[in-house]
């Protein structure tokens, strides 16, 4: 071979070598003895991720990340997923390190508000409340003033205030029962802390991303679906539950009897524990002894122990007033007394009592003004129902619906 042949067989040689490389190294992904790509890297880290190998994913979406070109906006993507694995292992100062290369990565990133809310849970489990609170505030509060002009302020958390207005609004949603327990001026300051104590405990719970909490999802879902089911009942049947007042009159000569002034006695009671203990005390009431003294000393009953075994309201016929069950048997002893008199022990429930009946009410009729607001409850509440149960039917029977009740049931199953 001359030395011209010689250089074109090394050229040829040198060509050759030069396309096996090529394949190797990018084309040839599926041939025996590939080359390890960025895409392998990628696939392998989806897999592990997918297999809920938080750390190992993370491990190899690292080394991808090196490898492969990537555009802002995937870059930005991909650190925000290894940021959350990094929360899903537990590592926490990691996640922060990933997540805050998320808006280096893409400034115009789309991912900001989950961005924000990770970044906050991150900085409080960590430790770091004051920058954990600083963000929260930085990325809420803003808004949330905007819409106030001015107001008493009652609280600063940081930048932002807590204003009377606010916590007065809270008190008037109270339900009736329990408004009255904050009337005072000192109770009413134990209201306002207590609602300060629970909007901090609310910013904790939005750091910790308990917003996306799938059990805390879904009844907030529960109770927005309740709210606007009621909007739009009360909206349906506003015009419905207007209350004339001959339709009250009529309704009250319909129900009189249920009106009347049941009645009624006044009446002193011991406790005691057994039938035993209870004719001991009956015995030594009946030879002299001062029943609101001996009360005071022995009475199991807390509630009238104190005021010498006196009951403060009047018990009725028929109604467990006294709230110790046995209504027959009770009522039985006391309406066949007369006013004063000692009545020997009655039962009730695992208990035995002895009374004395301190007076007496006949049972008198009342007249439509003296009832009139029970008469507007009970006519509303009835008229209410009634339409209520009529919207629903009508909403059912307009709606393509099919209803599988035996499914609740349980009937029609074998």
């Amino acid at each position: 071979m001359n030395k011209s042949s010689l250089i074109i067989s090394i050229a040829s040689l040198c060509v050759a070598i030069a396309a096996l490389l090529l394949v190797y190294t990018t084309g040839g992904r599926t041939a025996p003895g590939q080359a390890w790509t960025a895409e392998n890297q990628r696939e392998l880290a989806n897999k592990l991720k997918s297999a809920g190998l938080a750390r190992q994913a993370v491990q190899e979406y690292e080394q991808y990340i090196q490898t492969a070109r990537l555009e802002p906006a995937q870059l930005a993507g991909l650190c925000y997923t290894i940021g959350k694995m990094c929360m899903e292992a537990g590592d926490y100062e990691k996640a922060l390190a990933w997540l805050y290369r998320v808006e280096l990565a893409d400034p115009q990133t789309k991912l900001k508000p989950e961005l924000g809310s990770s970044i906050i849970n991150c900085l409080e489990r960590t430790g770091r409340h004051s920058a954990a609170e600083y963000a929260l505030a930085k990325r809420s509060s803003a808004a949330d003033n905007a819409t106030r002009s001015g107001g008493t302020v009652v609280a600063e958390i940081g930048n932002d205030k807590v204003y009377l207005e606010d916590v007065n609004e809270a008190f008037d949603n109270l339900p009736d029962w329990m408004r009255k327990q904050f009337e005072t001026k000192s109770s009413k300051a134990e209201f306002a802390k207590k609602y300060i104590a629970d909007e901090l405990l609310f910013r904790k719970a939005l750091k910790l991303e308990l917003d996306k909490d799938a059990d805390i999802r879904k009844k907030m879902k529960m109770a927005q679906r309740e709210l606007m089911v009621n909007r739009v009942l009360e909206s349906e049947l506003k015009d419905k539950l207007k209350v004339e007042e001959d339709d009250l009159k009529n309704f009250y000569e319909a129900h009189k009897a249920e009106y009347e002034q049941k009645e009624a006695v006044k009446v002193s009671l011991i406790e005691a524990v057994n039938r035993e203990a209870a004719e001991k005390i009956y015995k030594e009431l009946k030879g002299g002894r001062d029943f609101g003294a001996y009360a005071k000393e022995i009475s199991l009953n807390k509630n009238t122990a104190k005021d010498g075994g006196r009951f403060p309201t009047w018990v009725r016929r028929g109604e467990d007033d006294l709230g110790i069950g046995s209504t027959e048997a009770v009522a039985k002893a006391l309406f066949s007394a007369k006013k004063g008199e000692l009545l020997e022990p009655v039962q009730a429930g695992e208990s035995w009592f002895v009374f004395r009946v301190d007076d007496t009410r006949a049972a008198q009729p009342t007249t439509y003004d003296e009832a009139k607001e029970r008469v507007k409850n009970d006519y509303s509440m009835q008229k209410l129902k009634s339409s209520y149960q009529s919207l629903l039917e009508q909403t059912l029977k307009s709606s393509d619906v099919k209803l599988h009740l035996e499914a609740v049931t349980g009937e029609g199953k074998k």
